[in-house]
Formats: structure tokens, sequence, C-alpha cells
């Protein structure tokens, strides 16, 4: 992710205050990282045994585990996006909010490892949809999942008080 644009500082700044305190992902033992505009990764360092079991094996981790890696890597990519657009200088950036329409997974191969990535990009994003796709790698790089999603976007109102 390093051959990414920067995010300008007001943007991360943002994206910290409004989405950086999931107390879902921590608890989940996920951490999340931000690239450059429209781009976040999802790491999952060390699975515990609760997040593994998928397929039966208790080497593989959980499809539901891949799921919200992917809702959490696709929609920060998107919110890292919608951030970065010019009309955020109108609106107050803690307003912004968006849901998950769909969320397609193929399940490529068996996720066994011993770390995980969930890489998030964005495809498009307007101003009331966003499309963004991604994949799980593991811990040797080997593609375990792919997925691809769309998300409604609700801009915050704009603030006609100020001067």
């Amino acid at each position: 992710m390093n051959d990414q644009p920067k995010l300008p500082p007001a943007v991360v700044d943002a994206f910290w205050k409004r989405w950086g305190s999931n107390t879902f992902l921590s608890a989940q033992g996920l951490e999340l990282e931000l690239g450059g505009v429209g781009r976040a990764v999802v790491h999952l360092r060390a699975p515990t045994a609760a997040q593994r079991g998928g397929g039966g094996s208790d080497s593989v981790i959980n499809g539901g585990v891949i799921a919200y890696m992917f809702d959490a890597a696709l929609g920060c990519a998107i919110a890292s996006a919608n951030l970065a657009r010019p009309e955020m200088h109108e609106v107050d950036p803690g307003g912004l909010r968006q849901s998950t329409i769909n969320l397609d997974i193929t399940y490529v191969d068996a996720a066994a490892g011993a770390r995980f990535e969930a890489h998030g990009r964005v495809v498009r994003s307007g101003r009331s949809v966003a499309f963004a796709e991604g994949e799980l790698l593991d811990d040797r790089g080997r593609v375990c999942a792919t997925a691809k999603g769309i998300w409604r976007i609700f801009w915050p109102h704009r603030d006609r008080t100020a001067g």
C-alpha cells in the first residue's frame, strides 16, 4: 500500500475521529490500517481458537470472521475516499454515515495460517452509492477469498449558519 497517494492529514484526522474507535474490530483482535485515498487493510495478526473452525478444521478461520474483515476493509476504504472529497470541506465529517447494501464473498481456498489481511479498495464512489472490492491474504500472500460490495452513503447536511 506504500505506492498509494497519501491521505491529507485533515482526512486522516476525520477518519480516526469517526471510525477509529470501533470497539467491534478491537474486540475481535483486528487492526485497521489506512492506505491512500480509497484503500484500507484490516489485519488479523493472531487468530484465536474461537475464530477458527472453518470447514470443520481447527486451523482454518471461520467464514464469518472473513466476512467482518471484508466489511471493515471495504467500508473503511469507502469512508476514506468520501472524506477526501472536496465537498467534505462544507460539512461536518463526523456526520458522514454509510451502510452496507451488499457484500458478496467468494471463498477461494481454506484460510489457514498464522496471520491474515483483508485489503479493500474503492472501485467507484458517488454521492449516494459506493462500490468496493478486495482480497483476503494469508501469511504467505495467498488469496483465500475475494469480495465485492455496495454501500449506501448518507452525507451530513451542510452547515447553513456558517459564514
